[in-house]
């Protein structure tokens, strides 16, 4: 079950979880039909790969920041369960620094290398041409937002971790 958004902010996070969930539909929809079709004599959909290549890589990123705000992500608790409990809270704290600013530094880096390909008009050609920073544009964007989402669990107003910090079955 999906929680409801409450503010404004958490509505766009899972806008774009939304967004995201509806490419992966689409990317099945595409492969199934690809399959069918090329089982039945029908004529495939010529831009099925890179639709579909294109479609898994905006999923990652548009549905990252809600499954981070949600904790719906993949983190391991290997370490802060055999840490000492006194240490748990600073290992958690470094954790999420290191989260942030990891990316923050990816969505800096990734920032210029969409602006460089908007400014260049550079096109990705594959079964059809694309400008190249429309590939990009989403990667500042969502890492923009799971940096404020490390954030928000470095400065405290959340933690990745309910209850007790340790190994659960």
């Amino acid at each position: 079950m999906i929680d409801r958004p409450e503010g404004t902010y958490e509505k766009l996070l899972f806008c774009l979880f939304s967004l995201g969930a509806a490419l992966l539909a689409l990317v099945t929809l595409l492969i199934l039909y690809d399959v069918i079709a090329r089982n039945t004599g029908f004529p495939p959909f010529t831009h099925t790969l890179a639709v579909t290549e294109y479609g898994l890589y905006y999923v990652t990123l548009l549905g990252a920041p809600w499954l981070v705000r949600k904790k719906h992500h993949v983190y391991m608790q290997l370490v802060t369960a055999v840490a000492p409990a006194a240490l748990r809270p600073f290992i958690c704290k470094l954790c999420y620094l290191l989260c942030a600013m990891t990316c923050g530094l990816i969505c800096y880096y990734a920032g210029l290398v969409t602006f460089e390909a908007w400014i260049r008009g550079d096109q990705e050609v594959r079964s059809f041409d694309m400008p190249r920073w429309l590939i990009f544009a989403v990667m500042p964007v969502s890492f923009a937002l799971l940096t404020a989402e490390f954030g928000r669990y470095l400065l405290g107003l959340d933690s990745m971790y309910d209850g007790e910090i340790g190994i659960h079955e």
